[in-house]
């Protein structure tokens, strides 16, 4: 299942929101990207997340297993650039531990998206101080 969300209608956006909650009562997990998109620029940080997943964890009580992916900023690119840069390789990828839904439910939404940005972020700050030594 894929529900894509349509960032340019607010009214496609807010229909996304809804499929996705329909989805999440039928028993679906949820994979979601709350940067709503890639960065054209200054890769691989991180850009400030948007709203939705965190108001969707709030109003259905889910918990939240936060995923970080180090790397694919160099394994993947644009679908639609046919040059661009996406290689095979191998994904890093860090899964945290979950935040409960007790948690979700005590935080507010400001600081539920918040602390996932920081646990998410974590790694891929390391990866690239790393480099820089």
């Amino acid at each position: 299942m894929n529900i894509p969300v349509h960032r340019s209608s607010p009214i496609k956006a807010a229909r996304s929101l809804v499929a996705a909650s329909d989805a999440a009562k039928e028993g679906w997990s949820l994979m979601i990207f709350p940067e709503g998109g890639i960065p054209d620029s200054d890769r691989p940080k991180m850009i400030e997340f948007k709203d939705g997943a965190f108001q969707l964890a709030k109003n259905l009580g889910l918990p939240i297993l936060p995923v970080s992916y180090s790397n694919h900023y160099r394994l993947f690119s644009d679908p639609l650039d046919l040059f661009g840069i996406a290689r095979p390789g191998i994904s890093h990828v860090h899964i945290h531990p979950v935040i409960t839904k007790e948690e979700v439910a005590r935080l507010s939404q400001q600081e539920l998206k918040e602390k996932s940005f920081k646990i998410i972020n974590r790694p891929i700050k390391a990866m690239l101080q790393a480099k820089s030594r």
